[in-house]
């Protein structure tokens, strides 16, 4: 076997390998501005799923991952440097799992968002082509399919949207029921007491 095939092969067996992702059917994005572009910002995660491209069933794994590395880790930080004062949550609404993230932020920039001057609109641009979310509502005015950017006039301090995550997976599991079992657990209720 020529050695390219090989690493090939080995690198299609490791795929293979990975478990799911996590995927949630909704966000919601509500943003603060202060003066000078800084502010707060809210994340609603709604309806946190466990997601394969097979029938393997991969949601303890995710759940793992959603626990260790974003709730009680810091992934969410390093996928988002400019965030601070991270405070984040995971909680049962309407017999989904959903999680929160609250956040402080020190320039539009960070949020991904745009103005042109002083005296233009804020801008977000909907549809990046490295985003698997698309627009669902906003307070702001979203300048359709053609031109997918949402404009606030100047002086707006409270941006609001409300997305759909598509997914390409084929199968979903929610996390709910071992949320409530993790939430029963001696580590849950060890960390609650920190």
């Amino acid at each position: 076997m020529t050695r390219p095939l090989f690493h090939l092969l080995a690198l299609f067996s490791a795929l293979a390998l990975l478990p799911g992702c996590l995927i949630v059917d909704t966000k919601q994005y509500h943003i603060t501005l202060r003066n000078g572009g800084t502010g707060e910002a809210r994340i609603v995660f709604n309806d946190i799923q466990s997601e394969t491209d097979d029938t393997v069933d991969v949601s303890k794994v995710d759940f793992n991952q959603l626990i260790d590395l974003y709730l009680h880790g810091s992934q969410f930080e390093r996928d988002n440097p400019g965030y601070r004062n991270v405070e984040k949550q995971l909680y049962e609404r309407d017999g989904k799992l959903n999680g929160e993230v609250r956040f402080e932020f020190d320039s539009l920039a960070v949020m991904r968002l745009f103005r042109y001057d002083d005296g233009g609109p804020i801008m977000y641009f909907v549809g990046s082509p490295l985003s698997s979310e698309i627009m669902l509502e906003t307070n702001g005015t979203y300048g359709r399919d053609w031109m997918p950017i949402v404009f606030w006039p100047k002086g707006t301090t409270e941006l609001h949207i409300k997305t759909r995550v598509v997914s390409q997976g084929s199968y979903h599991k929610s996390l709910l029921a071992l949320f409530k079992a993790w939430e029963q657990s001696p580590q849950a209720r060890e960390r609650d007491n920190r």
